[in-house]
């Protein structure tokens, strides 16, 4: 994407952002006490720091290539045909209660109760 000069500068970058990675996501030792566990879980590297540089150089601040690629690699790797992602664990309760409610599933839909 882009010039010659544009090319080189995310090269650049690229490089920067492995060489940040590699101090700033270190391992360092456990101390009880002293290390901050994160909440999260996450695990982010510097490839996945780079592909997010990649996708704000390029204007993608929503999702783009990197998430239409990645829904076509996790389909595949759970062996089914279509996969959608979302933002957000809320999202993803809305998006799965519309799914099980839809009419296409017939009697296999969740059902208002009706109260007697």
């Amino acid at each position: 994407m882009g010039n010659a000069k544009t090319q080189a500068l995310r090269e650049q970058i690229s490089k920067l952002v492995d060489e940040y990675a590699a101090i700033a996501l270190a391992s360092q030792p456990f101390l009880p006490g002293l290390t901050v566990v994160p909440p999260s879980g996450k695990v982010v590297g510097a490839e996945e720091l780079k592909k997010h540089g990649r996708s704000s150089l390029d204007g993608w601040l929503t999702t783009g290539r990197f998430n239409a690629e990645f829904e076509k690699k996790l389909a595949a790797f759970i062996g089914i045909k279509h996969l959608i992602t979302v933002n957000s664990g809320s999202s993803a309760n809305l998006v799965a209660f519309n799914t099980l409610t839809s009419p296409k599933l017939g009697e296999r839909a969740i059902q208002k109760v009706m109260k007697s």
